[in-house]
């Protein structure tokens, strides 16, 4: 598949019939159907599923809630802490889980991936980041060709950090930057000069980091498709990243309540907003980068960009990978767990994971059993995700089912997206067309089957464009 980009047919009328809110699926069933119905009990029974297979490796993602203070445009779960100190009761208590953990699953610990998110990683200390990996890796080993990634933000991440990091093993780092506009910046509290990032990029290729991911946010106040534009050409030739993460700014303020600080009047929205994405991605693809799906690209010679290429692609809470594993475990405040067939997630403020874990009991205040018809959808949405594609064929074979027949509603609403040239739709199956990678939520909607579900407590998704 040549993956190129069209924007000949991206109008302002087209993005007003797609532009709505939608999940990014990753997840199906999506995080707002977890219930409080699915507690610790129903998360020890699949925990104890997922221990009889001891040969087949896991996911862990473990969070670290702290920052300093908080960014505007932040829609992470954080912990803001301007002083140290609550961190070491935070470790002391990761330490109580991973034991909780450990036990639940037996023999089976091998670690295929491990990613520390945030929050700031980095808050952490790099004598506590080496406690911490210590407490993890000795209680699930790594594989030898594990994939250990980190989230750090540049402006409180040393260099003693990332010599820590480098030498514990970690081989994949991602960057935070939203912007190297110096009036966004102020604008979103975040102030990062371009060359301090590129210090921390040099410093982690120095140190042998596999990869350097650059994370960019589009939507912020005070961007244009110009100043945007610049920034990503700034990133290219500055920062030159194996990957790069282009988000969209989701402005959720009945959420994050400390977004309202941000002037909406100077946020761009609709074709103006969209005109920063497509602006960027010309600008990355001209430059030689793969657009991979969502909002990543990555270098040709990049192991996501191969993985593309020959439809081996996964996507889990992490985001898009190249390290399959059956089951992800979460650790820490907030985080969300994959196993054996559910999704288990954390409480999310500290008191309460702390009274839980130091009581012998894991952590886990809601979730959902994923039913065979959750599975069918899942899969169908996370091929269309990672493959650009879905074969009619793999579906029957895989879930035996008669895919035009058990879709019948979802191909009939994909027929206008056909129609606006989002997406091929053949006797043997569908192509997302290269106009369509723009509209990749719209397209995996049709196969959802609780977008219908409404609920009383308000908007619940972003914008999907």
């Amino acid at each position: 598949m040549k993956h190129t980009l069209d924007l000949q047919g991206l109008t302002p009328a087209l993005l007003e019939r797609y532009d709505r809110p939608g999940p990014r699926y990753t997840s199906y069933p999506t995080a707002p159907l977890f219930s409080e119905d699915y507690g610790e009990a129903a998360y020890r029974d699949r925990l104890r599923q997922a221990a009889t297979r001891p040969d087949e490796p896991l996911s862990m993602y473990v969070h670290l809630p702290f920052c300093h203070e908080r960014c505007t445009f932040c829609g992470c779960n954080v912990v803001i802490s301007p002083r140290r100190g609550p961190e070491e009761d935070y470790l002391d208590t990761l330490e109580g889980e991973l034991d909780l953990l450990a036990a639940a699953l037996g023999d089976r610990r091998t670690l295929n991936q491990l990613h520390w998110g945030g929050g700031t990683p980095t808050f952490l200390s790099p004598e506590q980041c080496e406690r911490l990996f210590t407490a993890i890796s000795s209680r699930f080993p790594l594989a030898n060709d594990a994939e250990v990634a980190i989230e750090v933000d540049p402006c409180v991440t040393t260099m003693d950090h990332l010599e820590t990091l480098a030498r514990l093993g970690f081989n994949r780092i991602s960057m935070g930057l939203q912007d190297t506009n110096p009036e966004v910046q102020r604008a979103v509290k975040r102030i990062q000069p371009l060359e301090l990032t590129r210090e921390h990029v040099d410093e982690a290729r120095r140190l042998g980091f596999d990869s350097v991911n650059i994370d960019l946010i589009y939507g912020l106040p005070l961007q244009t498709e110009a100043s945007f534009r610049e920034c990503v050409r700034s990133v290219i030739a500055e920062l030159s990243p194996d990957r790069v993460a282009c988000f969209s700014y989701a402005h959720v303020p009945w959420i994050k309540p400390h977004q309202k600080q941000l002037d909406e009047s100077q946020l761009p929205g609709g074709w103006e907003k969209f005109s920063l994405f497509t602006g960027a991605a010309a600008e990355f693809v001209d430059a030689g980068y793969t657009f991979v799906g969502f909002d990543h690209f990555a270098r040709p010679d990049d192991e996501l960009a191969r993985a593309l290429a020959e439809d081996r692609i996964h996507r889990n809470f992490m985001g898009y990978t190249v390290m399959p594993a059956a089951d992800q475990v979460g650790v820490g405040v907030t985080s969300i767990g994959d196993v054996a067939g559910s999704y288990a997630a954390n409480v999310k403020k500290l008191p309460a994971y702390k009274r839980a874990i130091d009581a012998g009991r894991l952590a886990v205040d809601r979730g959902l059993v994923r039913t065979e018809e959750d599975e069918l959808r899942r899969a169908v949405i996370h091929r269309i995700i990672c493959t650009l594609k879905l074969d009619f064929g793999w579906v029957a074979e895989s879930f035996r089912v008669d895919p035009c027949e058990h879709f019948a509603d979802a191909l009939a609403e994909l027929r206008p997206m056909a129609d606006d040239g989002l997406v091929e739709i053949r006797d043997d199956g569908l192509s997302v067309t290269p106009r369509g990678r723009f509209f990749l939520r719209n397209l995996c909607m049709p196969f959802d089957a609780y977008l219908g579900d409404k609920r009383p407590d308000g908007p619940k998704y972003s914008r999907t464009v």
